[in-house]
C-alpha cells in the first residue's frame, strides 16, 4: 500500500491512497483525513485503506485522479518525533519534528556552506519501552525516503546542530516492497544527483545499523508514540581510504567528496550547494520499481521564505 499527503492549506494536509504504479490517487476521506489519524488507529483503519488501494489498482475507483507529486506535502507534515543517528551507528537523537518538508519545496538558502545526503526511514506505530530489536520491527508501519540537508560543514558543525529533512512524496507499507525489506534493512538503490551530475549511489542494504536496533535504542527509556519517524542516518557509499574522488559509486555528501579531493588532490574542487542548485534523489528496488517517488528540490536564494533553516511549515 502506498500513501501520500496532498497540500490543502491545512497543517496536516489530506491523506490520499496512491496506486502501485504511482499514476493514480484517491482521497481517503471517510476512512482517515490525515496519515497521523490512520497511524493512531492503524489496526482498524489500515485494512480499509488497503481495500481502497486494491480498488484503485484494479481501475475500479470511481473518483480516482492522476497523482501529481508536485502537489504533495511531506507524508507526515507534523511527525510526532523525528529520530536519527548522527553517523548511522550512534544513539538516535530526537530532532525537531516540524523540520519535515515536502518533496518539491525549495530548500532555504543561506550564505556559506550547505550540504545534503540521502537516507531511508521508517514510520512507527506505538513502541513499548525496552522492546528488543526483533519485536521493534513489528512496529514498523511505513517506509520512507529522505533527504537530509544542513547549513554548515557537517564535519565541523556543532553536534547539536540539526539536519533539516525533506521526504519523498510517498510512504509504503513493508509488504509493498516484498523481499527487498529484510532484517530491518531495505535493499534499494538510492541515487543522488546534483545539477544533473551523479553525486553518489548507495544501497539501503549497506545501512550500518538495522532499523530494529535503531527503534529499540530510541524506545529504550520512554517508548515511542505512533507517528514517530526513525531514520537510518545518511546512507554510505562504501569505499576504502584513499579512493580517488572519481570513485564509481560516488559520495554520500558533498563534504565527503571534498574530503576525498583534499586527500588525493591536495585541495577541494567541488563547491558547496549554491542558490539555484537542484538536488534529485530517487530509490529503486531490485525489480526496478521506484516506490517512493523522487525528491526534486532547488536550493533557493538566501532566506527566500523568511523561515529559519531547519524550521518550517510543511
Amino acid at each position: 500500500m502506498k500513501l501520500a499527503t496532498y497540500r490543502d492549506g491545512s497543517r496536516d494536509g489530506q491523506l490520499v491512497v496512491v496506486s502501485r504504479d504511482g499514476t493514480l490517487a484517491h482521497y481517503a476521506s471517510g476512512i482517515a483525513d490525515t496519515l497521523q489519524q490512520a497511524l493512531d488507529d492503524w489496526n482498524f483503519i489500515a485494512p480499509q485503506l488497503r481495500d481502497l488501494a486494491l480498488t484503485l489498482d484494479q481501475g475500479k475507483a470511481r473518483h480516482a485522479f492522476p497523482f501529481d507529486p508536485r502537489l504533495c506535502a511531506a507524508p507526515l507534515p507534523r511527525a510526532v518525533a523525528w529520530l536519527a543517528p548522527e553517523d548511522g551507528t550512534a544513539e538516535p537523537r530526537s530532532w525537531c519534528s516540524d523540520a519535515v518538508w515536502g518533496p518539491v519545496r525549495p530548500l532555504p538558502g543561506v550564505d556559506g556552506v550547505a550540504d545534503i545526503g540521502p537516507s531511508l526511514a521508517v514510520v512507527c506505530g506505538d513502541v513499548a519501552p525496552g522492546v528488543d530489536p526483533a519485536a521493534a520491527l513489528d512496529a514498523v508501519r511505513l517506509l520512507a525516503l529522505a533527504c537530509h540537508w544542513r547549513h554548515g560543514d557537517a564535519q565541523a558543525a556543532a553536534p547539536e546542530q540539526p539536519w533539516g529533512v525533506t521526504l519523498a512524496p510517498c510512504v509504503v507499507t513493508p509488504d509493498e516492497v516484498g523481499a527487498a525489506w529484510c532484517g530491518g534493512r531495505l535493499a534499494a538503490c538510492v541515487t543522488t544527483t546534483w545539477n544533473g551530475r551523479k553525486l553518489g549511489i548507495a544501497d539501503g542494504a549497506d545501512q550500518a545499523v538495522s532499523f530494529g536496533v535503531l527503534i529499540a535504542r530510541a524506545a529504550r527509556i520512554r517508548g515511542l508514540t505512533a507517528g514517530a519517524v526513525v531514520a537510518g542516518g545518511i546512507l554510505p557509499t562504501p569505499q576504502e581510504p584513499g579512493d580517488p574522488p572519481t570513485w564509481p559509486r560516488g559520495y554520500a555528501t558533498l563534504a565527503m567528496r571534498r574530503a576525498a579531493e583534499r586527500q588525493t588532490l591536495g585541495r577541494a574542487s567541488t563547491p558547496w550547494l549554491a542558490p539555484g542548485d537542484r538536488v534529485h534523489i530517487d530509490a529503486r528496488l531490485p525489480d526496478g520499481r521506484a516506490p517512493f517517488g523522487p525528491i526534486d528540490v532547488e536550493w533557493s536564494p538566501a532566506q527566500s521564505d523568511g523561515v529559519a533553516p531547519g524550521w518550517s511549515r510543511s
